[in-house]
């Protein structure tokens, strides 16, 4: 079975050497670079499958690195590195298409596992980090949407799905949308999966996005 194919992008040395032979075991890593210009010169476009980048580059950002990156290989994966919790920073990266955030100080085994689950399909975002980002998503959308602000959603959903939507956004979890509504834990992720399906999101976190976006629309229009 061949190797997942991985890019790194780290400005400091010793971190692209120590990522390097922490991941050469189960990857193969194609390429590394330093900085924003050396990353989209060597970085080749249908060559890497993962690519780790770190938010602060010299010159240009590692966010705008992504948003870069995205155009030239789209169907590649994006899991960004950091030492600090930036909240702009985090939700300019979800926004951009990341797949994961990892914060440096995790320990190698952390990082690992959450290379793993992201080639899986899952989005990489710690539980301090996640709440991070529902506090943010939760300051820029009314906590009751009315289904006339979303009526365009609201036309997808059934009831109860536009009900679990609400709850989603204001950042409860499946057990408690399951004690609020009175309702399993697997009936809750039962919805949350046809939710997803119906408005072409993978998960909560592009739910909650979807649901911040129409609204803004709504608000400026």
């Amino acid at each position: 079975m061949s190797k997942v194919k991985v890019a790194l992008v780290d400005d400091h040395q010793i971190v692209l050497a120590g990522l390097k032979k922490l991941l050469e075991d189960e990857y193969e890593v194609v390429c590394t670079a330093r900085n924003f210009r050396e990353a989209l010169e060597n970085i080749p476009s249908s060559g890497a499958e993962l690519v780790l980048i770190d938010v602060h580059l010299p010159g240009k950002s590692g966010v705008e690195l992504l948003q870069a990156l995205k155009e030239k290989m789209p169907s590649a994966l994006f899991i960004m590195l950091t030492v600090e919790e930036d909240e702009e920073i985090i939700f300019r990266a979800i926004r951009e298409g990341a797949r994961g955030y990892i914060l440096k100080h995790n320990p190698p085994e952390v990082l690992l596992k959450s290379l793993k689950a992201c080639m899986n399909g899952e989005v990489l975002w710690g539980e301090e980090i996640y709440l991070k980002v529902m506090g943010k998503l939760r300051r820029g959308v009314p906590f009751e949407v009315d289904k006339a602000d979303l009526s365009a959603l609201a036309d997808l959903l059934s009831g109860r799905e536009f009900e679990i939507v609400q709850l989603v956004i204001q950042g409860l979890g499946n057990r408690e949308i399951a004690e609020k509504l009175f309702i399993s834990e697997n009936t809750v992720k039962n919805h949350l999966s046809r939710i997803f399906q119906k408005l072409g999101v993978k998960d909560r976190v592009e739910l909650a996005l979807l649901v911040t976006k129409i609204s803004s629309q709504r608000e400026s229009s």
